[in-house]
């Protein structure tokens, strides 16, 4: 995955999610005149903000879309084995995702 899509910024209390510009390729191309990021890409910055590798998404939630120069805030709780992610825009959820990481 490019890593010129997004930066990720760590804070006390989670993760600060800073999306490229419209000229990105990948924003080019999903969708032509209206650029969105692509849902599978919220699991990418899951992994790559925590650090652990997603093995099952037990349930996800697309709220709203994420678009290019978008900031959001990224927040990731554990109980027992299942974690939940909730990216947040301005306060409001754009998406949830519940999910398991490999052991090891």
């Amino acid at each position: 995955m490019d890593t010129n899509l997004y930066t990720i910024k760590k804070h006390n209390g989670g993760f600060t999610i800073i999306l490229s510009n419209s000229d990105h390729p990948l924003f080019k191309a999903h969708f032509e005149g209206n650029p969105i990021l692509p849902g599978f890409i919220f699991l990418h910055i899951c992994e790559k903000a925590t650090g652990d590798k997603i093995a099952e998404v037990i349930k996800s939630k697309f709220i709203t879309f994420a678009k290019p120069n978008d900031i959001f805030e990224l927040s990731v709780t554990q109980k027992d084995e299942t974690f939940y992610a909730v990216f947040e825009r301005d306060g409001k959820k754009i998406c949830m995702i519940t999910y398991k990481i490999f052991k090891g």
